[in-house]
């Protein structure tokens, strides 16, 4: 893992100019993949090399992605500790065979009680991504997604929709996806039933609570200005 934070740390030096350290670092978004593969230490690493580049916005929001397959209350405490205050969890769909189809190593029970987990280890701006449109689902499959996370009260939803992307195994042997009317209905009915549970929608596919919104996707959505390091990263 040292070789990876050592490339990761050198993309973003070289990626640095006089110009972007003297903005303040609004947010920073541990994204792609599964990053919480990555140790605590190593997360912390990566905080501080950009502390070390930049600024730092007073409220500044660091998210970092999780799989509930890949996540305990200790690690997320330890992540915590090393500066992140916003969780993402890859939830996707509570329903069992959904997850098996979608190729996830979590099942819905890992799901839930990651959002249980994330509580008790201090985060009080939790995210949980779910998709609808997914492989022989109903409006009334995904509204039960929807209860579920709602029922978990976290302060951001992302509510998007399946889209098959080339080079995927899905796009190799298309599974049997609902038709464009049934998934016209699911985004309209998960749209009401989110507002009608508090939820407000500042974007496409992303829904907060307690004004709540992400600075990160709000930052994306209004065409701003973002640094990204990685493989395959690119930024503007």
């Amino acid at each position: 893992e040292t070789n990876y934070l050592d490339a990761l740390a050198a993309d973003l030096r070289t990626s640095v100019s006089p110009v972007h350290q003297s903005r303040p670092l609004q947010s920073i978004f541990f994204g792609g993949g599964t990053p919480s593969l990555f140790a605590p230490d190593s997360i912390s690493t990566i905080i501080e090399t950009a502390r070390d580049l930049f600024s730092f916005d007073k409220g500044i929001e660091i998210t970092l992605e999780a799989n509930p397959g890949t996540i305990d209350r200790g690690r997320l405490r330890a992540y915590g500790q090393a500066g992140v205050n916003r969780l993402s969890i890859g939830v996707q769909s509570f329903d069992d065979p959904t997850l098996s189809r979608l190729g996830r190593i979590h099942s819905g029970h890992a799901a839930r009680q990651a959002v249980v987990e994330a509580r008790a280890a201090g985060f009080d701006n939790v995210n949980i991504d779910l998709m609808y449109g997914l492989p022989h689902q109903s409006w009334e499959s995904a509204k039960q997604d929807l209860d579920q996370a709602v029922v978990l009260g976290p302060e951001h939803i992302s509510w998007y929709q399946l889209t098959i992307e080339p080079n995927t195994a899905f796009h190799r042997a298309p599974p049997k996806l609902p038709g464009e009317d049934a998934i016209i209905t699911m985004a309209d009915n998960g749209a009401q039933l989110l507002a009608n549970s508090g939820y407000s929608r500042y974007e496409v596919s992303a829904y907060s609570r307690n004004t709540r919104e992400s600075v990160h996707n709000l930052n994306y959505w209004l065409y701003g200005d973002y640094l990204g390091i990685g493989a395959g990263a690119h930024g503007k």
